[in-house]
């Protein structure tokens, strides 16, 4: 299985093109996050230091302070979230050079804005003492504030980079999953066409020798024949079914073997309601069936039934079915649901109890 690591959280891939200013933030909570710590992060460290600096500064003119380096955060924190926003809309049809020196001018833009909307506390700072020049000041700021605004378009650019790496990832498991699923398939119709022919060639065999010991009894072994066979043969084209479409073949099965040997009892069903339409992988059952011998003793007994989140199924036949068609059955389950289906095998002194277990999905 494909895997890769994630060193940055990365956000939501957005497939449509066309999503306004509100459905970006939505889809972009990391950047927001991101956007958020880098322009408060400045504010913050110089309000925290302004504040143990000059100690005789009356509360007022503190909570002017704040006033101030709260308007610039939150300057900072929408500019960079609708740069961003309209760097990727105008970016992504742009060579990478090109795309580059947009989120430069982006992040001077945003560096610009924020100083020249907060250009009022140099005055408060000269007057608290803190700068002695609103130009030097103004030039700190800028400076600050262009270091913090390309931080963030590096993280945009980077969680896009991942955002495709994820996108190539998904498809390239998505394929993966198709290609097994086609493998599987082809395995499931070349099981079913190894089987069927098989059980064709000796049901006719049957037919043969009914017609030669018991005409008439022959003529009822026919009729059950082509009902049977309109039940079995459409298998051959599905590559899925059903537990109760795969116990009615059983059933009829058995039903032909007692007309061929004019004995034996017939099959024994339970099976719980709620896994009737349960999927079943096809080709499981005739082949068990097939390889306990035409004359079982004691009969077979059918019972599913949902544990949880499986389906199990236990067949009881008097006989131990060959350990080809055991190890066929097997390596159809690991194709169908890998390690999550399984068979095994009980054995008591005159039955045998083979239970199959998989898991438990509508069909």
């Amino acid at each position: 299985m494909l895997s890769a690591a994630t060193p940055l959280p990365v956000d939501t891939p957005r497939t449509d093109p066309v999503g306004g200013f509100w459905r970006w933030l939505g889809t972009h909570r990391g950047a927001v996050r991101i956007a958020g710590l880098l322009a408060f992060a400045g504010p913050l460290t110089f309000f925290t230091g302004a504040a143990s600096v000059v100690d005789s500064a009356a509360a007022a003119d503190l909570g002017r302070l704040a006033l101030w380096w709260l308007l610039y955060g939150i300057s900072l924190w929408c500019l960079l979230l609708l740069a961003g926003y309209g760097g990727e809309r105008i970016g992504r049809q742009l060579r990478p050079t090109v795309r580059s020196g947009l989120w430069l001018l982006a992040a001077v833009l945003a560096a610009a804005l924020t100083n020249l909307l907060t250009a009022g506390r140099a005055a408060l700072l000269i007057e608290l003492g803190l700068v002695h020049s609103a130009r030097t000041m103004h030039l700190h700021g800028f400076t600050f504030t262009l270091i913090m605004a390309l931080l963030y378009f590096v993280y945009l650019q980077r969680s896009r980079e991942h955002e495709r790496a994820a996108a190539r990832l998904a498809a390239a498991q998505a394929a993966q999953r198709r290609a097994r699923h086609r493998i599987v398939q082809d395995r499931l119709q070349e099981v079913q066409a190894r089987i069927d022919p098989q059980l064709l060639f000796e049901m006719l065999d049957a037919l043969r020798r009914l017609y030669a010991k018991d005409p008439p009894r022959a003529e009822r072994f026919l009729d059950e024949l082509i009902t049977f066979l309109r039940a079995a043969l459409p298998r051959l084209r599905q590559v899925s079914s059903t537990l109760l479409r795969e116990i009615e073949l059983a059933r009829a099965f058995i039903g032909l073997r007692q007309l061929a040997d004019a004995g034996g009892a017939p099959i024994a069903v339970e099976v719980s309601p709620d896994v009737m339409h349960a999927g079943f992988p096809p080709g499981i059952l005739l082949p068990l069936l097939q390889e306990t011998g035409w004359s079982p003793a004691g009969g077979c007994r059918l019972a599913a039934a949902r544990s949880r989140d499986s389906c199990r199924l236990v067949l009881t036949v008097g006989a131990m079915p060959s350990e080809t068609a055991v190890e066929r059955v097997r390596a159809l389950l690991a194709d169908v649901h890998g390690t999550s289906a399984r068979l095994e095998i009980a054995r008591r002194s005159d039955q045998v109890d083979i239970i199959v277990q998989v898991p438990y999905e509508l069909a």
